[in-house]
């Protein structure tokens, strides 16, 4: 029986599976390459003592003190004690997964109810990498990847009921309303950004199904109300307070403040996603001139304004972090997939021939990103297995107080890419956690290398600053 169900797959679909085939085995293969980098150390420990986790009580009692003392994304800081806990061979697997889990869902919001194009898939598997400013800190990195990755792809598998239920799809019963509501809760609490975005769209989809259906299903407001709650429990946290204060007042008037993030965040947007907006603004016009339906020109619009929406949002936030652009480069590779999609029906020639052009070049590029990427990835993974290991063998030797150096990556695809090393002062919290995970006294960086070459004593703009902040 099993064989007969997969002998009557179409040629689409196993055209669909062998991309995701192909992107989840490099996937796999970077997120092995990964190793434990920054935050990762301080979620080894007992939130907010430097004592380790060693069961799931402790990672509850973790979760109760961060919500409380710093910040509201429980789910998110919960992944990442879990894998921490557990072991980064249950993440690498899962992480590469979830990856694919993101592209397909991107691209089904993109189609709707019609089978996933495999051409399609290719664009939008390539965008996704090529556009994405800082790859490897949200898809490989174990604490960016529960950040960003996990709750972005979850906000999506949220909001693809309410995509196909424009498509005729019809949910009932009880069973659904209550599915989609917790489906709805995860999705609102997940990271600021991402989340309040879900919240948008939710909305947004609840007056299209009034427009377009005439009526808006039980579970449609379920889910809804399922993402404001998550929402609101990841606002009101009482750490998120805390973290407001930590992060002092600004003595600029509120006219001046506002209006440089909002430059701040204009500046992000053309830096990041400007080809995806003027791939946007062509796609957009060629539609129009086809004359489409309503539906077939309202949907691309609504992703382009989503993506829009989740990049302003950062406004509110003091700092335009890179990593928070993730859910904007989705909504605008969903907008611009949504044109592709909407020209299928209209234009059958047309959109075969421009469907074709565009997986051919993404496809070249792609290629190019993941050797490039491959590359960077691979000699970071050397370059701390041997730092790493000079540590470790150190502190058997019977030395306390290790002095070694600082590893920094090339390019964006690496994990490391934007993340702190360990610094010259060893009472910095990266040395201070790296310390107690390796079982030194004291680690502190005297010179940092970049690989191939030996090592450069150069402390100019990475071992004495907050890589994080300044790359963000």
């Amino acid at each position: 029986m099993r064989f007969k169900i997969l002998k009557g797959r179409s040629a689409g679909w196993w055209g669909c599976a062998a991309v995701l085939g192909i992107a989840f085995f490099a996937m796999l293969v970077f997120n092995f390459l990964t190793p434990l980098i920054s935050d990762d150390y301080t979620y080894l420990l007992r939130y907010p003592t430097s004592e380790p986790v060693e069961n799931l009580g402790d990672i509850i009692e973790s979760q109760i003190a961060h919500y409380m003392q710093w910040g509201g994304r429980t789910i998110v800081i919960s992944l990442n004690q879990i894998f921490l806990w557990l072991g980064k061979w249950l993440f690498n697997p899962l992480n590469a997964a979830m990856f694919c889990v993101f592209v397909w869902a991107c691209a089904k919001l993109a189609v709707g109810r019609r089978p996933v194009h495999p051409l399609l898939l290719v664009v939008v598997l390539a965008a996704l990498v090529h556009f994405n400013p800082c790859f490897g800190a949200v898809n490989l990195w174990l604490c960016g990847s529960c950040g960003y990755l996990w709750p972005l792809a979850l906000c999506l598998l949220f909001l693809l009921p309410y995509r196909l239920a424009l498509d005729g799809l019809e949910l009932r019963g009880a069973g659904a309303a209550a599915g989609i509501f917790f489906l709805g809760l995860a999705a609102g609490w997940g990271n600021e950004n991402t989340s309040g975005m879900a919240v948008l769209a939710a909305a947004v989809f609840l007056v299209l199904l009034r427009v377009f259906l005439k009526k808006v299903p039980l579970w449609a407001w379920t889910g809804a109300a399922g993402c404001l709650t998550g929402f609101l429990l990841l606002m009101c946290a009482p750490g998120q307070w805390v973290r407001f204060e930590y992060a002092g007042s600004d003595g600029r008037s509120f006219l001046t403040v506002y209006a440089t993030r909002i430059m701040n965040a204009t500046h992000s947007l053309f830096l990041y996603g400007a080809w995806l907006l003027v791939a946007f603004g062509a796609l957009y016009g060629l539609l129009i001139l086809t004359k489409p339906g309503a539906k077939a020109l309202v949907l691309p619009a609504v992703f382009c304004l989503l993506g829009l929406a989740a990049n302003y949002a950062l406004i509110l936030s003091p700092v335009y972090y890179i990593r928070s652009f993730y859910p904007v480069l989705a909504m605008l590779v969903c907008a611009d997939a949504g044109c592709i999609a909407a020209l299928a029906q209209t234009r059958v020639d047309t959109d075969r021939l421009l469907r074709g052009a565009l997986a051919g070049l993404f496809s070249v590029v792609l290629v190019y990103d993941l050797a490039i990427g491959g590359y960077d990835i691979l000699n970071y993974f050397t370059m701390r297995l041997v730092r790493d290991g000079e540590i470790t063998a150190a502190v058997q030797a019977g030395e306390t107080d290790v002095e070694t150096y600082a590893v920094f990556p090339y390019t964006r695809f690496c994990g490391a890419w934007g993340q702190p090393d360990i610094r010259q002062d060893p009472g910095n919290w990266v040395n201070k956690n790296m310390a107690l995970h390796l079982g030194a006294g004291s680690i502190r960086a005297v010179e940092q290398h970049y690989y191939p070459f030996p090592g450069y004593d150069d402390f100019s703009n990475t071992v004495d600053k907050e890589m994080s902040l300044a790359l963000e």
